[in-house]
Parts: C-alpha cells; sequence; structure tokens
C-alpha cells in the first residue's frame, strides 16, 4: 500500500518542527574570566571583586579588572576560595576610574 503524498509531507514537516523546537540553543559568553580575590579598599575607585577577564589586554594597572556590578542572580557561595573560573558577559563601565571597572551582564561558573 503506497502512502498519499500529502500524508508523507505532514509528517516530515511534523518531524522538521519537533526537532527544531527540541534543540537547546546555548548562548556563547563573550569572555572566560577568573575571579582572583576583592579589593576591600574604601576609595571611589577602589573596592569589589577583582577580575582577570581571558584575551582583554592588562587595563594599565594591577592587571586586574574591579566588578562595579554583578547581575543580581549571581551569589559567590558559602566561604569561596579563589580564584573562581567563569563564563561572562560584561562591558567597561563608563565613569571616573579610568576603564578599571566592568559591569558583568551575565556569569556562569565553569
Amino acid at each position: 500500500m503506497k502512502l498519499p503524498l500529502s500524508f508523507s509531507l505532514f509528517t516530515l514537516l511534523t518531524f522538521s518542527i519537533l526537532m527544531s523546537l527540541s534543540c537547546k540553543k546555548e548562548h556563547i559568553y563573550m569572555n572566560n574570566a577568573e575571579i582572583i580575590g576583592s579589593d576591600p579598599r574604601m576609595c571611589a575607585c577602589c573596592g569589589g571583586a577583582e577580575i582577570v577577564i581571558n584575551s582583554v589586554p592588562d587595563p594599565g594597572g594591577p592587571g586586574y579588572f574591579l566588578v562595579a556590578k554583578f547581575p543580581a542572580n549571581f551569589n559567590f557561595g558559602n566561604n569561596q576560595t579563589y580564584p573562581i573560573a567563569v563564563k561572562i558577559d560584561w562591558l567597561f563601565e563608563n565613569g571616573a576610574c579610568g576603564g578599571k571597572h566592568v559591569i558583568i551582564t551575565r556569569i556562569e561558573k565553569r
């Protein structure tokens, strides 16, 4: 028995739709990075987490950036030891601190 062409096309279309819906697309992060510590100083351009961003040149200072802001859903956990390997999306903070501060827009531990 031969199936009608419309049934074959319907089956193929249904299969294609189900396959495309089942595929999980993973968003690629901008950079890998390591949170290497925290800066306890209390001045206008100090303080915050210290982060080294892979493939991003030294900001002209100590070899790391200071994180001005993390996403609200990120937390270091209890008794965290450094370094912390992470994947991040980020941007430079436009401020008066000479380009040393970054804003982390998305982060995930590696």
